[in-house]
């Protein structure tokens, strides 16, 4: 697949982890010293057209198109230039030429 430059942008991303609170309950933190930055085709997810059964608002999703060999897993977040919300890692696949990674706003 040919990488698309079009719509390329820097994204920020932030891992989270485990971490454990004083009580013994466990939550997921981002972790700022793994703090990266990498370039990636930005779209818009088809599925974010349409409003999911049971939901008061539609889903904003967006699809990211980067180099392989990316270290993201579920659960991390993604920052974008120019928008001040968090977008919460869906899913990634793992292609031999790139990297397909599904992407929903947080709250």
């Amino acid at each position: 697949m040919r990488m698309i430059n079009r719509y390329e942008a820097a994204v920020t991303a932030a891992p989270c982890r485990p971490v454990q609170g004083s009580t013994g309950g466990v939550s997921l933190a981002e972790a700022p010293a793994l703090r990266f930055t990498f370039r990636a085709a930005v779209r818009p997810d088809k599925q974010s057209e349409l409003r999911r059964s049971g939901s008061v608002r539609p889903r904003e999703r967006r699809v990211l198109l980067a180099r392989r060999g990316l270290p993201l897993r579920q659960g991390d977040h993604l920052y974008f230039d120019g928008d001040a919300r968090f977008w919460r890692v869906m899913q990634v696949r793992h292609h031999p030429m790139h990297t397909q990674v599904e992407a929903e706003a947080g709250e």
